[in-house]
């Protein structure tokens, strides 16, 4: 195959803190792709590129209008993974409610819209954030109590006025101790598990940096975790493709089953270093996606960022299309 030449969108972020860059552009360079890092908005020509995979992106959700635009047009002028519908989607956590809808179970939401009046939970401790949001930015987790109230009623208050959706959602204590459990699918399947410290500590107020740090081990995901796991992404699969990528957060719920916290399929850290085959994985399955788009253009040539062949989902092991 013609060596192909991608871009791997990110954010202008130091590259230090994308671990996932280094390891991926790497495996890309083993199967004969040679991968360019561009900030997503960069001026480009995007269609100089076999595909355009967003790898960091993390700035867009302060930019969320600008980077949709840029992502639609991206679409159309290259292969866009994850695909342009399923980023429209992704990018606003309302998407909860239809893989709630779909029986995931997912951790108890509400939204609120500018112009609406938000209301603090009758009791127990909670979190306030944007429903469009990135890496706990602009998050916080309000306990009990007349204070608490006022100042979760500040922040909700901030966020509508300028224009943001508000989700709450009631705080999973049981997160303290545990910690979140991130499962990586690879080409729609399972490929490795790591499990986070908490984030959110109470009277801490809202995480205001553009990443928020966390201790992050590897772990070994069990039954009732990968049932979750594998329920989102075959969620996401009935509703538009097998995600190349997508990393699916969960938390302990108060009956000590997991609760889906988020689904990401836009720009989540992979903690690729965490698994020994994932980033060979990874561009094994771009290559695939490029070689399959290749043979279908050649047969029926049909527009770029369509779409590519589903290729399955479930436990098996990245590219077996199980």
């Amino acid at each position: 195959m013609q060596r192909e030449r991608i871009a791997l969108v990110r954010s202008r972020a130091p590259e230090e803190f994308d671990e996932d860059l280094a390891p991926l552009s790497a495996a890309l360079s083993r199967t004969g792709i040679e991968a360019v890092a561009l900030p997503w908005d960069e001026s480009a020509d995007w269609s100089r590129f076999a595909a355009v995979l967003l790898e960091s992106p993390w700035d867009y959700p302060g930019r969320s209008e600008e980077f949709l635009a840029w992502a639609r047009r991206a679409a159309t002028e290259s292969v866009l993974f994850n695909p342009f519908p399923m980023v429209e989607w992704n990018s606003d956590k309302r998407y909860l409610a239809d893989l709630a809808a779909d029986g995931v179970p997912v951790v108890p939401s509400t939204w609120t819209a500018p112009g609406e009046e938000w209301r603090a939970p009758a009791e127990g401790e909670y979190v306030v954030k944007p429903s469009v949001s990135c890496s706990a930015k602009d998050t916080a987790r309000y306990g009990p109590g007349a204070a608490e109230r006022r100042r979760a009623h500040r922040h909700a208050g901030e966020l509508l006025e300028r224009g943001r959706t508000v989700l709450t959602q009631p705080y999973q204590h049981a997160v303290d101790a545990q910690g979140e459990l991130s499962l990586v699918y690879l080409d729609g399947a399972y490929s490795h598990a790591v499990r986070r410290s908490a984030l959110l500590k109470p009277g801490a107020g809202t995480q205001d940096g553009l990443l928020a740090t966390a201790t992050v081990t590897s772990c070994t995901a069990a039954g009732p975790e990968l049932d979750c796991g594998d329920a989102a992404v075959k969620a996401v699969r009935s509703r538009f493709e097998s995600p190349l990528y997508a990393r699916i957060d969960l938390v302990p719920g108060p009956g000590g089953g997991p609760l889906l916290l988020e689904c990401e399929v836009i720009e989540p850290s992979l903690f690729l270093a965490h698994s020994p085959t994932a980033a060979d994985d990874l561009a094994a399955a771009v290559l695939r996606r490029l070689t399959s788009r290749s043979t279908r253009r050649s047969s029926a040539p049909g527009r770029p960022g369509t779409g590519l062949p589903d290729t399955g989902g479930g436990r098996d092991a990245p590219g077996t299309g199980g």
